[in-house]
């Protein structure tokens, strides 16, 4: 049988039914042309039989509901599409490196997370997204996709507090335990605090950090490594591999200069230029999705050794310890890898410094990173290179102490 047919023997078979029911006097009794009929079986016959033409009427009735339905929700998916799944910005356009405003940073909080966990309808959330943005005069980016969700947004305090309130009751991200209503929950209002402002990592920060706007995008893959087909939320070892600030601080002390340990920065190497932890491999790479490229092409460097890995939040770095694991546990003549990560990223490192009051600690070298026009960032959280002592980068023309890129005069404007 074909689907045309098969769809429409389905809609004649519920057509049916509705006129057996429709037509139902009593507990087992049933009414119709004039006929009493005691058994649901005669009943169906008798419909089958004398009503044959009006079956066909309703059926193909239904199909063409069906069918102007489905047009619908293609025509609407392809609006979706437009809005959600084009470009951000020209192409080679850059974000905002600099901003010019007069806000107080106080007033307002930059947030920065992700989360690998199945979404069954990525549109879906973007629309509610768009509406949030729109309620709460939120800026910055969200990407989502059927791997999950990563994004980084600025609003007043309020507005945060109140996004963060919100998407932290969403189902799909249930397993999170970030609602005020989950077991995290009832252990106290401290701990779901301090579980809330490790997820979501928020900063001082104003809208013009993300010069003003918003991009929400359906993408195949939060963090492009391109492999969409790599299900990191399906790893086993991905939980088991992530090591808090204090464990990875410990861990680098212990055995940064040990021979089978590889630290490993998986970042981009515009970034690890102007900070990075010790002794740390810098791959020479301009995207993440270079990476896999740059380890398929070192594998001996890495196959059998004890990784330990870091990005800015930590989002680059569960995709990329999942590609190291299934791509060196096939190294001939190696044991496996093993493959551990900064829980948090660079970001909670150094917020973990700052909790424990003591920044000469620190084995933390430099700038963070950030994708908004801050640029970096430092322990004190200021986005000022006048902290010199503080960095490990340098301009190009003065060589003076620096932590900020420009860009080239000819590309301004």
């Amino acid at each position: 049988m074909t689907n045309t047919a098969d769809a429409r023997w389905m809609a004649k078979k519920r057509a049916q039914n509705r006129m057996v029911q429709d037509r139902k006097a009593g507990a087992h009794s049933w009414t119709c042309c004039d006929l009493c009929l005691t058994e649901a079986s005669a009943m169906y016959r008798h419909v089958a039989d004398a009503h044959a033409a009006e079956l066909d009427k309703q059926a193909d009735n239904e199909l063409l509901k069906q069918s102007a339905r489905s047009l619908e929700k293609k025509e609407r998916q392809t609006k979706v599409d437009a809005e959600f799944k084009a470009r951000r910005a020209e192409k080679y356009a850059s974000d905002p490196i600099s901003m010019d405003c007069t806000c107080d940073p106080t007033k307002g909080t930059v947030i920065l997370f992700y989360a690998y966990l199945p979404i069954p309808d990525p549109s879906a959330l973007a629309i509610q997204h768009r509406a949030w943005s729109q309620d709460l005069g939120l800026c910055g980016k969200v990407k989502l996709a059927q791997e999950g969700i990563n994004a980084t947004l600025a609003g007043s305090v309020a507005s945060i507090t109140q996004y963060i309130d919100l998407i932290s009751e969403l189902p799909e991200l249930e397993s999170l335990q970030l609602s005020r209503h989950s077991s995290s929950a009832a252990s106290g209002s401290e701990s779901l605090n301090r579980k809330r402002y490790n997820f979501f990592k928020p900063t001082p920060g104003c809208i013009h950090v993300f010069g003003g706007t918003i991009s929400i995008k359906v993408v195949e893959e939060i963090c492009p490594l391109g492999a969409p087909e790599m299900s990191v939320f399906q790893d086993p070892k991905n939980k088991t591999g992530k090591l808090p600030p204090a464990e990875f601080h410990e861990k680098l002390k212990e055995l940064q200069h040990q021979e089978d340990v590889v630290v490993l920065d998986v970042r981009n190497y515009y970034e690890s230029l102007i900070g990075h932890f010790p002794g740390a491999v810098m791959p020479p790479i301009r995207k993440f999705s270079s990476f896999r490229d740059y380890v398929d092409r070192n594998k001996d460097r890495f196959a059998g050794k004890t990784i330990l890995s870091y990005c800015t939040g930590g989002i680059r770095c569960e995709k990329a310890t999942t590609y190291l694991r299934q791509s060196l546990e096939t190294v001939e003549g190696s044991k496996p890898p093993n493959v551990l990560m900064l829980e948090g990223g660079i970001h909670n490192y150094l917020e973990w410094i700052k909790l424990e009051n003591n920044p000469k600690e620190s084995l933390w070298l430099g700038k963070n990173y950030v994708f908004d026009a801050r640029q970096s960032l430092g322990l004190a959280g200021s986005q000022s290179s006048a902290d010199s002592d503080q960095l490990v980068s340098f301009c190009q023309g003065c060589k003076a102490a620096c932590a900020r890129y420009s860009l080239h005069p000819e590309r301004q404007g």
